[in-house]
């Protein structure tokens, strides 16, 4: 059985993480990007659609660049790295507004598609303990309260 738990973050906190090589060996490389490209379809379809491309062409290009990145953080051949270069993917994201509600979306979308997957749950436990800690980094928006608020002007 799978455990889905899934952490707060701590804001600019960089927590390490295993990369995982299961679900790779399992599904192999072609299977892979058919869970990849099904895992993008169900983010187009969430709460966090608007991060994504809606045109059919430039999110199929988003996919295809994705999945060699995490086909790569799983153990596979480094077309991203040959491509990109080494990226941080911390300042990538800069750009984007990423508050912890949109991790725990993203999260959502991986959950919904890792209990679609005929893979053994050690597979799925990797894979989701990878995507739990490092989607953590990418978090670049405080959610707390206090960094949203202006000091008060005591008279």
């Amino acid at each position: 059985m799978v455990n889905y738990k899934v952490t707060t973050t701590v804001f600019g906190e960089r927590p390490d993480f295993k990369e995982p090589r299961k679900i790779l060996q399992e599904l192999g490389r072609d299977g892979f990007a058919g869970m990849m490209d099904r895992f993008y379809d169900i983010v187009v379809e969430s709460d966090i659609a608007n991060f994504f491309p809606q045109d059919k062409d430039m999110l199929d290009k988003v996919k295809k660049h994705n999945t060699k990145f995490f086909i790569e953080a799983c153990g596979g051949e480094k077309e991203y790295t040959n491509e990109m270069g080494n990226v941080d993917m911390v300042a990538m994201h800069k750009p984007f507004s990423i508050p912890e509600k949109a991790r725990v979306e993203w999260l959502g979308c991986m959950k919904e598609l890792l209990e679609e997957l005929s893979v053994s749950d050690e597979a799925k436990q990797e894979f989701w303990d990878y995507c739990e800690i490092f989607s953590r980094h990418l978090v670049n928006k405080p959610t707390d309260l206090e960094s949203h608020m202006k000091p008060t002007d005591h008279r």
